[in-house]
């Protein structure tokens, strides 16, 4: 019996130090403002963009927006204790070379953001099918709205 008995607490230790470790791991990770250097009173990030690219299995179109229809596709992601949403829901992040990734729920959308200085560029990648469209531009970022 005793032997049983120690056998159970080493499973419950083990298993609490791995709730503990998980636990400060996930509580140590940076917000997507940290991340992104946004200030803690950001409520939007807005982008217009001004480049789009579509891509199919046989072309690839790059052109220049126009204020209208620049202002039609719109980025707006608001901003909530450290966390950035869409209108879909809460937008996942991560970093790779140097980019910082914001992943949809819906697959095949994300944004790649990467700051130059004192600017935040943005591309927001769309696949729809057996075409995918791009989106180029800056964001801004909204204090208090």
């Amino acid at each position: 019996m005793p032997g049983r008995f120690a056998h159970r607490i080493v499973r419950l230790v083990t298993i609490a130090g791995f709730v503990l470790v998980t636990g400060a791991a996930f509580a140590q990770e940076p917000s997507a403002t940290e991340i992104l250097g946004i200030p803690r009173d950001a409520t939007v990030l807005e982008g217009l963009p001004d480049v789009r690219v579509d891509v199919t299995d046989e072309t690839v179109t790059r052109r220049q927006l126009d204020a209208d229809e620049s202002e039609n596709v719109r980025l707006r992601m608001r901003v909530r204790d450290g966390r950035l949403f869409s209108d879909e829901g809460p937008l996942s992040v991560s970093e790779s070379g140097g980019f910082t990734y914001l992943t949809s729920t819906r697959p095949g959308r994300y944004v790649r953001l990467r700051r130059l200085n004192d600017r935040l560029l943005y591309a927001e990648h769309i696949d729809m099918g057996e075409r995918s469209v791009t989106y180029w531009g800056e964001l801004r970022v909204v204090i208090g709205r």
